[in-house]
């Protein structure tokens, strides 16, 4: 993919995304462009301009009188800024490096926000598992819940650890769908992995043995996540 291909994928995917969560056609203004542009500059990752659109969304769902909607991609700029923030201090103590500045107080907020989100989003996965009398999986995902609520008041205390949270989200992760996959008749696994299997086409053929395995599982988290309705804990989507 050239420099330019690159760019266009990202002012693509952030409007599509914008305008898929608005839920009405719209023209990004002059303005929004130069605000993507600022973003692409400044070396903030799509994924992270993504999640930043849907935390904006989601909470302005919850509290906006119906019919309202966002008529600016600007409205998502304190949002996008504070989580490359967070981004930039996780790979900073990733990489052993000192954390840049301003990931303090205000950090700490989004963060305690998001963790907010996905205990909503894990209480759905639950009712949604009692349902059909996915058991294993519903008192796995009960713990889940009570430790993402836990994180969520230290946080709001005055414990930040970027790089922490991240791996313990990554484990509470990993368990659920070890749940799902647990909770699942044998039957419907096996059609879950040989679908799993079958996505990878004929690029399998080019892969080496560890990526053509990564590449297998990644795929099948996302179809468990999907039959599931499971959330993805993680930081950033």
């Amino acid at each position: 993919m050239t420099p330019g291909e690159a760019a266009d994928q990202y002012f693509g995917a952030i409007e599509e995304e914008f305008v898929r969560r608005r839920g009405a056609a719209m023209l990004l203004s002059p303005r929004d462009w130069s605000l993507i542009g600022e973003w692409k500059e400044a070396g903030v990752p799509l994924r992270v301009v993504l999640q930043g659109i849907t935390n904006v969304f989601d909470s302005f769902a919850g509290r906006a009188p119906t019919g309202r909607r966002i008529n600016s991609l600007s409205y998502c700029r304190q949002e996008v800024q504070v989580l490359h923030e967070i981004y930039r201090s996780l790979h900073a103590v990733e990489a052993g490096r000192p954390a840049p500045g301003g990931t303090g107080a205000v950090g700490a907020a989004a963060m305690a926000r998001h963790l907010g989100r996905l205990h909503r989003r894990v209480r759905l996965a639950i009712a949604a598992a009692s349902l059909v009398r996915r058991d294993p999986m519903v008192a796995r995902l009960a713990l889940i819940a009570a430790e993402l609520k836990r994180l969520r008041k230290a946080i709001k205390g005055g414990t930040f650890d970027p790089i922490g949270l991240e791996d313990r989200l990554r484990h509470f992760d990993d368990e659920m769908l070890e749940a799902a996959r647990v909770s699942l008749e044998p039957a419907t696994l096996a059609g879950l992995e040989a679908a799993a299997g079958e996505a990878l086409g004929a690029a399998a053929g080019r892969m080496t043995p560890e990526a053509l395995e990564g590449t297998r599982k990644a795929r099948l988290a996302r179809l468990l996540r999907d039959f599931c309705a499971l959330p993805r804990l993680t930081l950033f989507d």
